[in-house]
């Protein structure tokens, strides 16, 4: 990875990085954060972990094992898990770190078969049973626990909701109304969209009344790997734009700075 600035020195707001599959890094004039690290985070990092996938957990694992002690967020079912492979330093939601103050809530994900998805993953599997055998085993090792929206609140007041892939046809109307309610009006949006849930994204993503929505590809990697089909995210983008909403198509290998 190339250099950066970085600290207390830095000259922008904010940074934003897609790492590629689940991960993004955002720097920053203090220390660095990783959501979902797929590379080793570093010492100084503080690493917010969203879901129990392989995929989010492996780096951080990896990290732990080495005997690095990373500074972790996460659900208490990751934290026990990850203090069982070696030294990690946890930080409890809504406690203050470096300046900012981090809060997660469990969503409900999308059925992981639906009728669609079942034959696209029997089709992978049966192409690639050692693939879909490996990927078991891996999430046989992984603890258990829902997936997580995040809210990082910055010294100035400003806050950033990774909302995951919390919107979809299943969300329930209440938790998603306690939701918006509690944290409305986000300098920045992150809002993954589900394989086939593009409508539910767009309908309910103006309800945060973000200044800056980053339709955020989580899953394209991921499915391509385990040889599912994916979706361009540009139709959402565009759909949000003719409906007012300040929306931004944010890819694997992508940056974003806010001066």
């Amino acid at each position: 990875m190339s250099s950066r600035p970085s600290g207390a020195d830095y000259p922008w707001r904010l940074r934003i990085e897609h790492e590629g599959a689940l991960s993004l890094r955002m720097d920053r004039r203090g220390r660095p954060i990783r959501f979902d690290p797929i590379s080793t985070p570093s010492a100084d990092a503080i690493v917010i972990l969203t879901g129990a996938w392989p995929e989010q957990l492996v780096a951080t694992r990896d990290a732990v094992r080495a005997g690095q002690s990373p500074t972790v967020v996460a659900p208490p079912p990751i934290i026990d898990w990850l203090s069982s492979q070696g030294a990690v330093r946890t930080v409890p939601t809504a406690t203050e770190i470096d300046g900012l103050t981090v809060e997660q809530r469990a969503f409900s994900p999308i059925p992981y078969a639906t009728p669609l998805e079942t034959v696209f993953k029997l089709q992978s599997a049966l192409r690639r049973p050692d693939r879909a055998a490996r990927r078991l085993v891996q999430r046989v090792e992984m603890p258990r626990c829902a997936p997580m929206v995040t809210r990082v609140r910055f010294p100035d007041g400003n806050h950033l909701v990774h909302a995951s892939l919390c919107l979809h046809d299943g969300t329930p109307d209440a938790w998603f109304a306690k939701l918006v309610a509690d944290w409305a009006r986000p300098e920045w949006l992150l809002l993954g969209v589900d394989f086939g849930q593009g409508d539910a994204a767009i309908a309910r993503a103006g309800d945060f009344n973000a200044r800056h929505i980053l339709v955020t590809d989580l899953l394209s990697d991921l499915r391509r790997s385990l040889g599912l089909p994916t979706e361009l995210l540009t139709p959402v983008r565009d759909n949000m734009l003719n409906r007012g909403l300040a929306a931004d198509v944010f890819v694997s290998g992508a940056g974003l700075r806010y001066e």
